[in-house]
């Protein structure tokens, strides 16, 4: 069958999609000419949107729901690709009318919409997900995707993201080298406190009074990013809130000598940011690096906290196993990867 028309879709966090960039890439390298829409949710428009080899980017958030799947009608795709699957995207994967409908296979009905499904066990986190999401590209062709495989999860800035980065480092005068911290999370995952985080910031501050250190978080966020930026009480400690494009702030963590941060999508962005990264991740399998790391970018040093407590509460937000010494092992990997950097980015 001569492929002309994909839909990919990856409808839910930022880590899961940037995580599925090398997917939406190799689809590219495989069928060049063929039109490729992806349906996102739209916080994560603005990463897809700024792809090259992408057509079209749709928020599936922008339609009510009957009017998305008269939509996905009208595409006439050769191709549905669900890299995660729920029942609306089950809806949309049957109104596409698709030859070919490749997904995940769990539960029954799931059987039933996925004529090319593969049974993949994720909870079983034996590999990372953009490898369970490679997988199912793979599906609808071995020997051509083995042909042009090629990790590439690269996202790209436009000049008013780099400028509003700019903007920002010049007006706090942050020269010298950078250290980007994204210490709030969704709850996907165990993470430390904000107290641990402050605490934490204090000790690098005290071996490194003259670096420079970035809190980022989202707009909504701000209060307790001020409340850690306070009780630090140290200079050149600032705090990057985030209400415009997500893709603001890769931009400040492309301005970075060092990310620090957990098992989140910004992680996931400063990976693709190719910036150096020290992350802490849990030991717990469903959410350990094997499975949630970044991918296809070495310059990392996971922290795991819990790493030797079999005892550990994952019912917690946060670690149960976190204590000073960990905190001066992240310390110590803090400086060691700094010491390596150059001053200018």
């Amino acid at each position: 069958m001569e492929i002309k028309r994909i839909i990919i879709s990856r409808t839910d966090k930022i880590g899961d999609l940037v995580l599925s960039i090398p997917s939406f890439y190799m689809l590219r390298k495989m069928y060049p000419q063929a039109e490729i829409t992806v349906l996102v949710r739209k916080y994560n428009y603005e990463i897809v949107k700024n792809l090259p080899y992408i057509n079209r980017v749709i928020k599936i958030d922008d339609y009510r729901q009957k009017d998305l799947i008269e939509k996905i009608k009208h595409f006439k795709a050769d191709v549905f690709i669900a890299l995660y699957n729920d029942s609306f995207v089950s809806k949309l994967a049957k109104s596409s009318k698709a030859p070919w409908k490749i997904g995940p296979i769990s539960k029954l009905s799931s059987i039933f919409t996925y004529n090319k499904g593969i049974r993949q066990k994720r909870s079983l986190s034996v590999k990372n997900e953009a490898e369970y999401n490679l997988d199912l590209v793979k599906k609808l062709d071995p020997e051509l995707f083995e042909k042009e495989y090629e990790i590439n999860s690269s996202i790209f800035l436009e000049e008013r993201h780099k400028k509003s980065a700019e903007v920002f480092m010049t007006e706090n005068n942050i020269k010298g080298k950078v250290l980007v911290i994204n210490p709030f999370m969704g709850g996907s995952a165990k993470n430390i406190s904000d107290e641990d985080y402050s605490e934490l910031i204090k000790g690098i501050k005290e071996k490194l009074p003259d670096l420079n250190i970035i809190i980022t978080c989202h707009i909504s966020e701000d209060e307790r990013g001020e409340k850690i930026v306070e009780s630090i009480g140290k200079d050149k400690v600032f705090l990057f809130a985030n209400g415009g494009d997500l893709l603001n702030l890769a931009a400040i963590i492309s301005k970075s000598h060092l990310y620090l941060g957990g098992s989140t999508g910004p992680t996931h962005i400063a990976a693709s940011m190719k910036r150096s990264i020290v992350a802490v991740y849990p030991n717990k399998k469903t959410q350990h690096p094997v499975r949630w790391g970044t991918f296809g970018w070495s310059d990392i040093d996971y922290i795991i906290p819990d790493e030797n407590n079999p005892a550990e509460d994952y019912s917690h937000k946060y670690f149960d196993s976190y204590n000073n010494e960990v905190k001066n092992t992240i310390i110590d990997i803090v400086l060691k990867k700094l010491e390596e950097k150059e001053a200018v980015i």
